[in-house]
């Protein structure tokens, strides 16, 4: 009962959290994050974006939720074939891996764990282009942040 009620007053906070919208035509994304977290954007930078979203009263500085665009690696690589990639970069023990969508395309959603770490991660292709979230947080703290890592994945969406 006590796990019960744990999850649902989580669940209440994210409810009464405040969300804001970071947009990006440049790289054409868009995402809703809460408003009490910062944001790193060095997407100016080049090619690609890398954005980390954070929040600001995690003193450890481990949890995170980072937006990525990169160029693919290979022309016309499918989402399968960059899944199968990806897949196998990994470093740690997957412990989930499931097709998914992401910004109304499909996609691919793993979480493993590595040195103390734990790490979703989802991706799509579009065009060129692979996009990416990844959350990650000390395994003791996941589920802390969890439904704010999904919430932020659902409202993320592909403009161009």
């Amino acid at each position: 009962m006590l796990f019960l009620s744990s999850v649902t007053s989580i669940q209440i906070a994210i409810a009464q959290t405040d969300f804001t919208t970071y947009e990006n035509p440049k790289f054409g994304i868009r995402v809703q994050y809460p408003s009490d977290w910062g944001r790193l954007d060095l997407s100016f930078l080049g090619a690609s974006a890398d954005i980390d979203f954070y929040p600001l009263a995690d003193t450890s500085g481990t949890k995170d939720v980072r937006i990525q665009v990169k160029t693919l690696p290979l022309e016309n690589m499918t989402l399968g074939q960059y899944t199968n990639t990806h897949i196998n970069s990994i470093e740690g023990q997957i412990l989930e891996s499931n097709v998914t969508t992401l910004g109304n395309l499909p996609a691919h959603q793993i979480v493993f764990t590595n040195i103390g770490l734990k790490t979703m991660q989802v991706w799509t292709l579009k065009n060129d282009k692979v996009y990416t979230i990844t959350y990650v947080a000390e395994e003791e703290d996941y589920e802390n942040d969890i439904q704010i890592a999904q919430r932020m994945i659902e409202s993320f969406g592909i403009t161009k």
